[in-house]
């Protein structure tokens, strides 16, 4: 087993001092409108690690959080770690436009739940259009139970500069919805790379915090104010105008699962050699070498983290691994093929 250490990167270093139970009483209602918070940042910036801060570092409070993947299959859902909290999971794609009802039920199901949240959180996929979402958050049905506490925008320090000129535009306007902006993976650049980014990407006027793992005092998160509609800088659309189609930005996905065990050695080499298409995989594997033990796969460009997640429960053992890449199409039978020949098969 000594030569599978080499595998595991530890890219979760906050998670480790999670506090392991979090008390707090159902029975507790609201005061006023729930506040929300909304984590928005492009594919791979850091927002569940972000989220799973929050979680761990606040004692006392019942939280709903509601997740959304781009694609068939949630992985972030799995991901976050409050077991206390409650979390719902909207599938495929942008949590706007054809996912708005979705949104509306999922916020109205926690708020008038047996254990109502006291703060909602809500995970914007890498690939929403944030106005969309406070678009929906302010309407006036919505608006009578929630209220806008923040939009934190997660910035890839490490990435943000190589994406393409269409991604650029996606990345822009979810830093220009932000009330607090942090610059992730900054123990991963330079200084000097760090001052383009502020010249090149952050408008003035904007919090910025630099952060590694996302890793910041969840006072200075949950202490931030909203800015009302007319305060943030102009996106040059009316509000509220928004475009569902995942090809304006030109993404596609693959999803695959399977449950067969997967080789660990061959399922890195494959993530390590993935086609320059794909930026963004994300999913859990079950690994022949470690049966008992989730496996999280994490790729963002060309970074590849296997990292041990929590233990597997029974029948759930399955390999769920999903692909973000640009262009209308990705090679799914490629992909398949591929991840298939790492599986272990039956003697």
């Amino acid at each position: 087993m000594g030569t599978l250490a080499g595998f595991f990167l530890n890219t979760l270093p906050g998670l480790l001092n999670r506090t392991p139970t979090r008390k707090s009483d159902p029975a507790r209602k609201r005061v006023g409108k729930v506040p929300v918070y909304l984590i928005t940042g492009f594919l791979g910036s850091g927002k569940t690690t972000c989220i799973n801060q929050i979680l761990s570092s606040t004692m006392g409070v019942r939280f709903g959080v509601i997740v959304n993947d781009f694609g068939s299959i949630c992985i972030d859902q799995s991901l976050i770690e409050g077991t206390r909290d409650q979390v719902i999971a909207l599938e495929n794609g942008c949590i706007c436009c054809s996912l708005r009802n979705n949104l509306s039920e999922a916020i109205t199901t926690l708020i008038k739940s047996d254990s109502e949240p006291e703060i909602l959180v809500i995970e914007a996929s890498g690939v929403a259009d944030p106005f969309g979402i406070i678009s929906l958050l302010e309407h006036e049905e919505i608006k009578k139970i929630v209220r806008i506490a923040g939009v934190i925008c997660l910035v890839d320090a490490e990435n943000v500069s190589s994406v393409s000129w269409i991604m650029s535009h996606l990345v822009r306007k979810q830093i220009r919805s932000a009330d607090l902006i942090l610059l992730n993976k900054t123990d991963r650049i330079s200084e000097s790379k760090k001052a383009t980014i502020r010249k090149e990407w952050i408008p003035p006027g904007i919090p910025l915090l630099e952060t590694a793992y996302a890793a910041i005092p969840v006072s200075l998160i949950l202490g931030i104010k909203h800015a009302g509609p007319s305060e943030h800088p102009s996106t040059g659309e009316p509000a509220g105008h928004h475009h569902h189609d995942s090809s304006e930005h030109g993404f596609s996905t693959v999803s695959w699962t399977n449950t067969s065990p997967i080789r660990l050695s061959c399922l890195h080499a494959f993530m390590k050699n993935l086609p320059p298409t794909v930026i963004r995989a994300k999913g859990l594997a079950y690994i022949n070498e470690l049966p008992l033990q989730q496996v999280i796969v994490q790729v963002v460009g060309r970074r590849v983290s296997l990292t041990k997640g929590k233990p597997w429960t029974t029948g759930d053992k399955a390999t769920q691994l999903t692909f973000i890449g640009i262009g209308d199409k990705m090679e799914n039978d490629d992909i398949s093929t591929r991840l298939e020949s790492c599986l272990v098969k039956p003697a």
